[in-house]
């Protein structure tokens, strides 16, 4: 079934094709792994709601050593670090760290909690149960939403096991990645597609734009739930491999660095 056949809200598809560089040789986000002209809209309207310019220009070496450092960390044990922790690992003193933290919540690139102490979120990961979980190098990870899962293997290089849920029935939704996290693999059930809705409130993806990206098991229970809890809310449906470009070409430049010529 194509992506309009669908009873559901799209929104008109759009090429805005914007690259941000992030670091040397690296730009933001990735189109070279975009191979469908419903992924390539979607990520524009994704990348439309953040604002391209908000996220990566000027982003500088520091924010984004302690910004590596953070996924780094999620990676190895599951959970985002403290304060004392990044300040040990980056050679940063904690008031530098804080500094740093407030730039890149300011960005939309990690979540803080009320009192700007603790790291709750970093995307793709949020330190709340989700219901999207990312097994990954012996981890389980929360993830934000159903693009951040997906791409969250590619970001590291590494093949991940998905399990999520159907939003509209609960039913259990199993997808598994392969050749380092840059395709996929197994997926149960075989009819499971995902909703890339569009809503960005209060600068900040997490609580807004992550509600609505989210795994159906099938078309028919996505048409059914937007005609019943989300009429007017617009977006586009995606196959489970054009999720995953999506997630990719967020992702992958988060910590992607140019092979050296060593």
């Amino acid at each position: 079934m194509t992506s309009t056949a669908i009873e559901a809200p799209t929104i008109e598809r759009r090429d805005k094709r914007v690259e941000i560089p992030v670091r040397p040789g690296i730009t933001f986000p990735d189109w070279s792994v975009i191979h469908s002209e419903t992924a390539r809209a979607a990520l524009c309207a994704i990348v439309e709601a953040f604002g391209n310019d908000k996220l990566w220009a000027g982003h500088g070496e520091s924010e984004d050593r302690l910004l590596r450092a953070v996924l780094e960390q999620y990676a190895r044990e599951g959970h985002a670090p403290s304060i004392a922790q990044l300040s040990t690992s980056t050679s940063l003193s904690p008031r530098e760290v804080r500094v740093l933290l407030a730039k890149l919540k300011a960005r939309d690139l990690i979540v803080l909690d009320d009192g700007d102490e603790t790291i709750t979120g970093a995307y793709p990961f949020t330190e709340r149960s989700s219901g999207y979980r990312v097994h990954m190098g012996g981890r389980i990870l929360n993830a934000m939403c159903a693009i951040d899962a997906l791409g969250a293997g590619a970001m590291y290089g590494k093949d991940s096991t998905i399990d999520a849920s159907c939003r509209a029935c609960g039913a259990k939704i199993y997808v598994k990645t392969r050749e380092r996290g840059t395709a996929l693999g197994l997926r149960a059930p075989a009819s499971a597609i995902v909703w890339s809705g569009m809503r960005y409130e209060d600068d900040c993806a997490a609580t807004s734009l992550c509600t609505v990206l989210t795994f159906f098991c099938s078309d028919e229970h996505l048409s059914s739930w937007c005609r019943t809890n989300e009429p007017d809310l617009v977006g586009f449906r995606l196959s489970m491999d054009e999720a995953l470009q999506v997630g990719m070409a967020i992702f992958t430049p988060f910590l992607a660095t140019l092979p050296s010529d060593d």
